[in-house]
């Protein structure tokens, strides 16, 4: 991994329905809902290989929240 960044960390994109995080190459981490709520824990950067681990706590990770009615 590139690095370790917390969710909390990453803003909230409500267009596009992903938290994301500044890459160094000038682009941006993502990752959806949907992927926190598999329980999966890699945001990638659509424009390079970096990739970065988020931390959260899987039970928890619902109260961040993004003002989304489809959570359901």
């Amino acid at each position: 991994f590139y690095d370790e960044i917390e969710i909390e960390d990453f803003a909230w994109d409500p267009h596009a329905k992903v938290f994301h995080y500044p890459c160094p190459c000038g682009d941006r981490f993502e990752i959806t809902k949907a992927q926190l709520r598999d329980g999966e824990e890699i945001a990638t950067c659509p424009s390079c290989s970096l990739t970065l681990r988020v931390i959260y706590d899987y039970l928890d990770w619902e109260d961040y929240s993004t003002s989304d009615s489809s959570m359901g």
